[in-house]
């Protein structure tokens, strides 16, 4: 594969996961200081290492939302928060991955994911059912 056929690979994955208006946005916002750093991510980002066959797109979402959170990388992971349905990721998956994060992360790394989190289901129209405190013995 030559590097124009990865930068289009690149570009159909990254549209997949992220979604076209995320994508056609950054396309939009192309400018000769960024040109060559958005084709540098849609060819090896999205047209190599999202693009392989060694983990499902599932997989991936899974451990760049836990590498994220533990980073804190925050814009990055709110990105990622709202691509993961695409890749099949569930509500009760990502839940348990915040928790299973907060034991190797961080406590305030995982809370702020969770909280986050809860600001994409709204914006993205996930339902998160209320449920009554429990009992103090």
């Amino acid at each position: 594969m030559n590097d124009d056929q990865r930068y289009q690979q690149g570009l159909k994955v990254r549209t997949e996961v992220l979604g076209e208006t995320h994508v056609g946005r950054s396309l939009a916002n192309l400018n000769d200081f960024n040109q060559d750093f958005q084709n540098f991510i849609s060819r090896f980002a999205w047209g190599e290492v999202w693009s392989r066959e060694g983990l499902p797109r599932h997989t991936r979402s899974l451990v760049t939302i836990a590498i994220l959170l533990a980073l804190g990388r925050e814009d990055e992971l709110r990105m990622h928060l709202r691509a993961c349905f695409n890749n099949g990721v569930t509500k009760d998956e990502l839940k348990e991955l915040i928790l299973h994060s907060a034991l190797y992360a961080g406590l305030p790394a995982a809370n702020a994911a969770m909280h986050m989190a809860e600001e994409v289901f709204k914006e993205l129209g996930i339902d998160v059912q209320p449920v009554a405190a429990q009992p103090q013995d």
